[in-house]
């Protein structure tokens, strides 16, 4: 199974409204804990959204996605991606691996164009067991047609943050394979619980880029 990389996008030199626009919805009906009928609206898949229409895709005589791992490898960077939220500029969701690059690259042109203005976003990313984290931005130049490019990124990972545990408490064995992340530790008078400090840890990274 693949680890799950959660990301939340910041879209911006457009209105929210222009933003909507381009982003589609449908209504289902599903059972709920009872049996009864539930009414839902769920964001269409990201091969059949409108901020996708540029991007060149084929569809089977069952109306699926051909070629589908390549495709979504190609176009939003991971081989499946799952967008939870996405209104007023802000998206959130998670794929596959890998944060989903090429998909802002693809959001950023359309949008672009659509409204011929530059725009640009910003990325954070973090995978399930913090292998990676980091945060990413994005703008857009006019060169016959909008293109958009790739800006600054900071990123870190869990080796890097338990290194800086390891500074902050040198009298414990963090390296030990016994060693109880979830368990209460006392160090020079004070209590703590390792797992905390290092959300705390990322925290702080979160808040420096």
């Amino acid at each position: 199974m693949a680890n799950h990389v959660h990301f939340t996008i910041h879209i911006e030199g457009i209105e929210d409204e222009q933003f909507n626009k381009s982003v589609k919805t449908e209504k289902r009906t599903i059972k709920d804990w009872n049996d009864n009928d539930m009414e839902i609206t769920e964001l269409l898949e990201i091969e059949e959204q409108p901020f996708m229409s540029n991007v060149s895709k084929e569809f089977d005589e069952d109306g699926d996605l051909k070629d589908s791992y390549d495709w979504y490898c190609n176009n939003v960077g991971a081989k499946w991606c799952h967008i939870e939220e996405m209104q007023d500029g802000y998206i959130s969701g998670y794929s596959a691996w890998r944060q989903p690059h090429e998909l802002v690259i693809n959001i950023l042109e359309f949008y672009a164009t659509k409204y011929n203005t530059e725009v640009s976003a910003s990325m954070t990313y973090e995978d399930e067991f913090r292998n990676f984290m980091g945060k990413q931005y994005y703008g857009t130049v006019e060169d016959d047609g909008w293109i958009a490019w790739e800006g600054d990124y900071s990123e870190t990972d869990g080796t890097e943050l338990m290194e800086q545990f390891d500074e902050l408490y040198p009298s414990l064995n963090s390296s030990d394979n016994d060693f109880e992340w979830h368990e209460e530790h006392e160090v020079d008078g004070e209590t703590i619980y390792p797992y905390e400090v290092m959300d705390e840890l990322a925290d702080q990274f979160w808040e420096r880029v």
